[in-house]
């Protein structure tokens, strides 16, 4: 005979128990009373975090609320699909677009470039003021005089793709932050006759159409994500003593409270690359400073440093 109960004997009679009286674990009953026969306790609440869904850049950093200003070139195709006019257009139109309704970007663009130099980046910061630059081309986009593999199986079911291949410079420095590569599913989708103009609705409603939009739109992603993390960037547009007039203001999310590092451009700078020696430049730290006066588009700061500010140089938010 056992001295205490075995375990699996304490189970079974604590079950009947709990079948009897209705009552559930964590369940209490006032005394006197009995539970409800089909009482039961309610399931704790468990949250659930849904890990496909794109995380607020807010959430993620400071500087999310800062809004860059960049410069995008159209999408350069060398080999155009040669029945649909200004696809490189419209895939640009898409990815700027979905860029401002971001609202970390001020967006500006330009002609598409071929060049890999850093001359279209610098020319850009130069004339407009957008420290990113971002360089866009594209191809594999299907009938452009290629043959295809899948041709006999006649026009309605040759799958078409596309590829994007995205770099963004700094134009500062002039070296590349970042680069990747977007590809969309093939899809079926057959010759377009006649031809039809990308930018029409006809195109968009079509199956291909909204395969390139959701291709242009996974680009914009990638460009948020790598850039809504960076640093407000803008330059010194006056110089009177210690104070300095910057071209950033509130429209662009600073504040009051925010200091900012004032950098000055060195000479280029030559460095051995793989191939040839690639140029770029450095950036020297004057020191910091701190709002004076903060307006809708440009903005006061103090400096006190010893260094000699000119304009032209570049301001960088330092929180």
């Amino acid at each position: 005979m056992l001295k205490y109960p075995a375990p699996s004997l304490v189970t079974m009679a604590l079950a009947c128990l709990l079948a009897l009286t209705g009552c559930a674990p964590g369940m209490t009953v006032p005394p006197g009373e009995s539970a409800p026969a089909n009482a039961q306790t309610p399931a704790p609440k468990i949250a659930v975090v849904n890990r496909s869904e794109k995380t607020d850049g807010t959430l993620q950093c400071a500087e999310a609320r800062f809004k860059k200003s960049v410069m995008l070139t159209r999408v350069w195709l060398p080999t155009p699909p040669q029945d649909i006019v200004n696809l490189g257009a419209a895939l640009s139109k898409t990815i700027a677009v979905d860029l401002l309704n971001t609202s970390h970007f001020d967006v500006k663009t330009t002609q598409a470039t071929q060049s890999t130099g850093p001359e279209p980046a610098v020319d850009a910061f130069k004339s407009h003021g957008t420290p990113y630059f971002i360089r866009i081309s594209g191809h594999n986009f299907g009938l452009s005089g290629q043959a295809s593999m899948w041709s006999f199986l006649g026009p309605s079911l040759n799958p078409r793709g596309g590829t994007l291949d995205i770099r963004i410079v700094d134009a500062l420095t002039t070296q590349t932050m970042a680069q990747t590569t977007v590809s969309a599913p093939s899809v079926n989708a057959g010759e377009y006759d006649p031809v039809i103009d990308a930018l029409g609705t006809d195109f968009a409603a079509s199956a291909y159409g909204q395969a390139m939009n959701q291709l242009a739109s996974e680009a914009a992603n990638w460009i948020d994500q790598t850039l809504v993390c960076k640093p407000l960037i803008g330059q010194v547009v006056h110089v009177d003593g210690s104070t300095i007039t910057i071209n950033r203001g509130i429209n662009d999310g600073l504040r009051s409270s925010d200091r900012l590092l004032i950098l000055q451009r060195t000479d280029r700078v030559y460095q051995p690359g793989q191939d040839a020696y690639t140029e770029h430049y450095l950036l020297q730290s004057l020191g910091t400073a701190e709002v004076a006066r903060l307006g809708e588009h440009t903005t006061r700061i103090h400096y006190g440093g010893q260094h000699v500010v000119q304009v032209g140089d570049i301001v960088q938010s330092a929180n």
